[in-house]
């Protein structure tokens, strides 16, 4: 069961394309970022084992369980309404930015609202279901789509048109300027996946993962990808001119494999099913977390309310979302969240982790 731990992280650190990770980081690459990359790394591997320390301890239990066994209500129950909202804005932010690109990427006249619903029925849907049965599609989306992004990783450090002297200019220059909070707030995202366990920790019997140590060097490899492929493509200082710098660094590769000509198509169709995955986990987190802070079952006439009222609620706040704002201004929001998204992050982690070594009521 350990190696679901595995997925959910992995699964975060392929979806930073999408979440505007990269546009980000670099358009910081000047202010320190392989120092940066160092202490993201730090920063992302403690709290990673941190939390994870944590949830060995409150065996086959999730967040709603642990919180409100330990502190008043008053406290834990908006605590709890809190985190599970940043689950869901997570969920938000992937659909509208993927929205916009598969409108644009496949030059029909369809609007992005259009691919935003159908997005939203099949996400709604999937994070409805059981925690087991959200695992179970994570294992199998994760094992079809990794080295579909491998290949997309290894035609790319091999093909011609990669500049390694633009990637080694932009790894050297100002390597030791400290890296303004935007760049590690950004770039610790890809870390985040471990906190997922706050709901699938109620599935594992024993949840003791053994390759902890593994998650750095992970890390390194894909934000070492993240910023300097599109660098080697577009150059030091043509990558900042795009809101989603993968997909023209996808659109500048050819496959040359028989009828998939264009890198694109493929990076389109594992990011489809990456997106819908990864908004299917994280809502279904965040729903969990948030009916676990509700008290009461919300039945009426054998009809469950809560996920009715919960999904419906969010699903409507992400439509509004995608109406009242243009790309370059979720790119603003989005940047704002992610860093809003890692103090909170901190902070709930070095609290969990206080819980599970106090082991008292704190009520």
């Amino acid at each position: 069961m350990n190696r679901y731990f595995y997925y959910s992280i992995l699964m975060c650190m392929l979806m930073n394309t999408i979440i505007y990770v990269p546009t980000i980081l670099i358009a910081h690459r000047r202010e320190g970022a392989m120092l940066g990359f160092g202490l993201t790394i730090v920063v992302g591997s403690l709290l990673s084992w941190m939390f994870s320390k944590a949830m060995m301890t409150f065996k086959s239990r999730g967040l709603p369980e642990i919180v409100l066994a330990h502190l008043h209500p008053a406290f834990g129950v908006p605590l709890l309404l809190y985190v599970g909202s940043m689950f869901f804005a997570a969920g938000t932010v992937v659909l509208v930015s993927y929205s916009g690109i598969i409108s644009r990427s496949m030059g029909t006249t369809s609007q992005p609202e259009v691919f935003l619903i159908l997005f939203l029925i099949t996400v709604c849907w999937w994070a409805s279901r059981s925690t087991k049965t959200i695992l179970y599609l994570l294992e199998i989306i994760m094992l079809i789509n990794v080295p579909l992004a491998a290949v997309i990783f290894i035609k790319a450090v091999t093909s011609e048109y990669m500049n390694w002297y633009a990637v080694w200019e932009t790894a050297t220059e100002n390597a030791l300027k400290l890296p303004k909070m935007e760049f590690i707030a950004a770039a610790s995202y890809l870390f985040t996946g471990y906190i997922n366990m706050g709901i699938l920790n109620r599935e594992f019997r024993q949840f003791r993962p053994k390759l902890l140590w593994a998650i750095p060097f992970l890390g390194l490899g894909v934000l070492c990808t993240t910023v300097f492929i599109p660098v080697g493509f577009h150059g030091t200082v043509g990558a900042e001119h795009y809101v989603t710098v993968w997909v023209s660094t996808s659109d500048s590769m050819q496959m040359e494999l028989g009828f998939v000509e264009r890198v694109i198509y493929l990076y389109l169709m594992l990011f489809l099913s990456l997106s819908l995955l990864f908004a299917s986990v994280v809502w279904h987190v965040g729903y969990e977390i948030i009916q676990g802070a509700l008290p009461g079952k919300w039945v009426v006439n054998s009809i469950q309310l809560k996920p009715v009222l919960i999904f419906g609620l969010f699903a409507a706040v992400t439509y509004g979302y995608l109406t009242l704002f243009n790309e370059k201004q979720t790119l603003s929001l989005a940047t704002a969240w992610l860093s809003i998204r890692f103090w909170s992050e901190l902070a709930f982690v070095v609290l969990v982790y206080y819980l599970s070594r106090k082991g008292t009521n704190l009520t």
